[in-house]
């Protein structure tokens, strides 16, 4: 008999925290689901640390470094459970998550797209949780991926795109919200740990990570009009300012590049643009002289 759900855990290198999603996993009070850890071409000792777990619902599978999305899509085509979960290789559920989700599928079978919400993480410590009352600058409910479930059946149609791999999420969840109603249960059913180093961020592979996330931002205009569009242009304009702020630290001789497309993108979006930049200087204000701090920053 085919499991209720379906886990697909993507991975590569983090031999270091694989066990905290296994171990949540496993410690779940809903039993009926199945594990699929896609490792995407790890070097480290991820596959050795896998298989001292011996539990028959837990499969798996190495393939050829090709990034998240892709990695993820293999897990889908592998799922045999009726609805699918997406975990990250270094969060963790709270053991009532497929209960959770399990219970609000069973009262709410006209829904084919469920989520709960995410407490989160940072250095040990709890800091906030994901929000249901947003600001037109957030991308609720069009996040925490680790805690939705989806009917495989919407799978069929929508899939990751195998060329974005920084903010893949968003990029899938959009679509998600252009054909599916999204049940939102308020529960916070997950932890998220932030990490600085797959945050996408200004780091060395700093042009890689954001032109691959301008690609994603750029793919969304092009077929959504509507659906956390403010939050999508700010983000765009966010993305080439971390652009230009990578090129100071690691790659002086394209600074004037960078000048360039940043005012592209002003002419492009100028209202938002100049919004954000003020937003910037009022968030640094703050954490600089230690008279307040922002929530949400950019």
């Amino acid at each position: 008999m085919n499991p209720f759900f379906s886990i697909i855990i993507p991975t590569y290198n983090r031999a270091h925290t694989i066990r905290r999603p296994i171990d949540s996993i496993i410690a779940q009070t809903f039993t009926d689901w199945e594990l699929i850890i896609v490792d995407d071409g790890s070097t480290d000792a991820t596959q050795e640390i896998i298989e001292t777990y011996k539990d028959p619902r837990i499969r798996y599978v190495w393939q050829e470094n090709q990034e998240r999305s892709a990695a993820r899509n293999l897990g889908i085509r592998l799922a045999t459970g009726g609805w699918i979960c997406f975990q990250d290789s270094d969060d963790e559920y709270l053991p009532e998550h497929l209960e959770v989700l399990f219970e609000g599928i069973q009262n709410h079978p006209e829904y084919k797209v469920i989520r709960t919400g995410l407490l989160i993480y940072e250095n040990g410590k709890l800091v906030g949780k994901s929000a249901i009352n947003p600001s037109k600058y957030d991308q609720y409910p069009f996040e925490c991926i680790q805690v939705y479930g989806f009917n495989k059946s919407v799978l069929n149609s929508v899939i990751f795109n195998p060329k974005i791999f920084i903010a893949e999420d968003l990029h899938f969840l959009i679509k998600i919200g252009l054909n599916y109603k999204i049940l939102v249960i308020e529960k916070w059913t997950g932890n998220y740990f932030y990490n600085p180093e797959s945050s996408g961020g200004v780091g060395r592979n700093y042009e890689r990570n954001l032109n691959n996330k301008i690609l994603c931002l750029d793919d969304i205009f092009t077929w959504n009009k509507s659906l956390v569009i403010s939050f999508v242009i700010r983000q765009r304009c966010l993305t080439e300012l971390l652009l230009l702020s990578g090129h100071f630290g690691y790659q002086r001789n394209k600074i004037l590049f960078g000048f360039v497309r940043n005012i592209i993108v002003f002419f492009r979006f100028p209202l938002e643009y100049i919004k954000l930049i003020i937003r910037i200087v009022y968030v640094k204000i703050g954490e600089s002289s230690g008279l307040y701090r922002t929530q949400g920053r950019f």
